[in-house]
């Protein structure tokens, strides 16, 4: 029993873990007509036939490395990287299937280069979900899960279901292997998902396997938990009637075999030996599949349970007979697994060993040492190459990571060149406009001074005209005061005469106080003559031009220091009146009732 529970798990690894795709006629038929068609585009073509080469492998392994390597040569001629990464990644998947690895991982390096020349985001999720899927061949799982999870990023919201699927599945695969049952049951269930969404039955049948499997791994550990094995059961029984009810759209047959080969190890395993008929059904089933497609795993394991049954019967004749069957069938296929046979020989002698022929069960013995030995050198040659693989592959990531580098240097060459070259233009910009801001200055000040230089020529001018009327008036009112005082002292020499006594007296009080005038005259004339000419300019330009020559008049005598009351006695007005005039002079200056008149005087003087 236990020979056929480790054969049923490696079995399960190797098919879903790798992904087989056997062709069926339905789907090469289509292809092969559609590269007839006259009208399909170059483009269209180069796809098509990497498809074909994805296909072909089973049957026809040499087809489908020509149809693989035509899409590549075909595909050198568009500017767009899609077709040869596309191209690149199936001949990735055909030398895994003949077992050149290392062909395998060139390819993979150069469909990953043609993906930065691709914006198609579905090519370039696939070429990283075969990366990771050649990764995890090599036993390389931190890389791998690193590249499936890239390939995830590049098909999130591309639709691309049955890719994201794949990716989902390898996961699984992986936290199997570390024993990881959380996160196994977490892309198993994405995995099925993303294979209902695609609607594919090849990529739902390969969800249904493998979430079968992961109930029956949960089951092994916690065997009182009936419903989990019944669940095993369930999804492998809808590989079955998925399989039954779309034969036509079925491409890989190896999960049809072994969802029917785990339904029987689970009635061999689980069931009482009344299940013994059901059980033989489905291995019928698996064995058809694997004589047709030549999977000698799968025909092993059926054998190997025939064998339990048998010697459980205690029939070890017929349990003997049953692995030399198995054992003939395998042996006559192309290219036998080794170690399949070095597995079938064990399961001889172990049953010889129990029917008590021990000379028989040695004679097996030394042939199962001899293929062991044959798989063993196998198997070194196996890791070789896989090391190899994996020699290569770090060599290459350390091409691109100095790539990268020298890539990065360049980029940050290239942008101080470019900061340097900006910089050299603003400069440029700037003492261009500094010279154009400094010519249009220098033009500016050059036009300020012209017109402050007309007007200070104009207000000397104003200043002289005013001079020379101010002089004028002067002058006629020194000749208006030598004609009063000859006047007065005619009038002074006739008073004089004593016989006007009383009138004497008030003609000399007069003639006082207009002597003390003339001196307050001769005062405010010499006050005047120092008056700036703007002054009256500034007092009409607060006002608007409204002020008029009596206005101007007040606001002299206030300049000059006068009270109102002496203002009053120069104009021979009441005092009241002084005070209402002051009262319209603010008004016309636009002053507020609190604003001081003197001041604003003092301050436009």
């Amino acid at each position: 029993m236990k020979y056929t529970i480790k054969l049923i798990i490696i079995l399960f690894l190797l098919f879903t873990g790798t992904g087989k795709v056997c062709s069926q006629s339905i789907i090469v038929d289509s292809l092969k007509s559609l590269l007839r068609s006259p009208g399909l585009k170059p483009q269209q073509r180069a796809m098509t036939l990497s498809h074909l080469g994805r296909n072909l492998y089973e049957t026809d392994m040499p087809a489908a490395l020509n149809a693989a390597n035509e899409a590549l040569k075909l595909s050198h001629q568009f500017s767009d990287g899609q077709y040869s990464a596309f191209a690149l990644a199936t001949l990735t998947y055909l030398n895994v299937q003949r077992d050149s690895l290392v062909l395998a991982q060139k390819n993979i390096d150069n469909a990953l280069i043609y993906t930065e020349k691709s914006t198609n985001k579905v090519v370039n999720g696939y070429v990283w979900l075969r990366k990771g899927w050649l990764e995890y061949t090599v036993n390389n799982t931190a890389k791998a899960t690193a590249s499936l999870f890239k390939a995830l990023q590049l098909l999130e919201g591309q639709k691309a279901y049955a890719y994201e699927s794949l990716v989902y599945h390898y996961l699984a695969s992986i936290y199997a292997d570390l024993k990881d049952p959380e996160n196994l049951k977490k892309y198993t269930r994405l995995s099925l998902n993303r294979a209902k969404q695609s609607r594919e039955p090849d990529i739902i049948c390969n969800a249904y396997l493998a979430t079968g499997s992961s109930f029956l791994q949960s089951f092994r550990k916690d065997p009182s938990q009936k419903k989990l094995l019944d669940s095993a059961l369930y999804y492998n029984q809808q590989v079955l009637q998925l399989s039954q009810s779309q034969p036509k759209r079925i491409v890989n047959h190896i999960n049809i075999a072994a969802a029917a080969l785990n339904i029987a190890n689970i009635y061999w395993e689980f069931f009482p030996k009344e299940y013994k008929d059901r059980a033989k059904s489905y291995i019928n089933q698996a064995l058809t599949i694997a004589r047709k497609f030549r999977h000698e795993e799968v025909i092993a394991n059926c054998y190997g349970i025939l064998s339990e049954y048998a010697i459980v019967d205690g029939n070890y004749a017929e349990a003997e007979r049953l692995f030399l069957s198995g054992f003939a069938e395998v042996e006559s296929s192309a290219g036998g697994s080794i170690a399949v046979k070095a597995s079938m020989m064990k399961g001889l002698a172990t049953v010889a060993e129990k029917s008590g022929n021990t000379i028989k069960a040695l004679e097996y013995y030394k042939q199962y040492m001899q293929y062991e030995h044959e798989a063993y050198n196998a198997a070194k040659l196996s890791i070789a190459q896989k090391l190899e693989v994996q020699y290569e592959a770090e060599k290459k990531e350390k091409e691109l990571e100095t790539l990268q580098e020298r890539a990065t240097f360049n980029r940050k060459l290239n942008f101080i060149s470019i900061g340097l070259i900006i910089a050299g233009l603003l400069a440029l910009i700037f003492l261009f406009r500094s010279y154009h801001f400094r010519l249009k200055s220098s033009m500016q000040q050059e036009k300020l001074r012209t017109e402050e230089a007309a007007r200070l020529k104009a207000e000397q001018e104003l200043l002289e005209e005013r001079q020379d009327k101010l002089q004028k008036e002067l002058l006629a009112g020194n000749l208006q005061v030598e004609q009063k005082n000859e006047l007065l002292q005619t009038m002074r020499d006739k008073l004089a005469d004593p016989e006007n006594g009383m009138f004497k007296n008030q003609m000399e009080r007069i003639l006082k106080e207009d002597q003390r005038m003339d001196e307050d005259f001769e005062h405010a004339k010499t006050s005047l003559t120092n008056i700036h000419p703007e002054f009256f300019n500034r007092l009409q330009q607060q006002a608007n031009n409204k002020l008029t020559r009596l206005d101007l008049k007040h606001c002299t005598y206030i300049l000059m220091g006068f009270s109102n009351k002496e203002i009053a006695s120069r104009l021979g007005v009441d005092p009241k009146s002084i005070i209402m005039a002051r009262y319209r002079i603010k008004q016309k200056l636009n002053l507020e009732k609190e604003d001081s008149l003197d001041l604003l005087i003092q301050q436009l003087s």
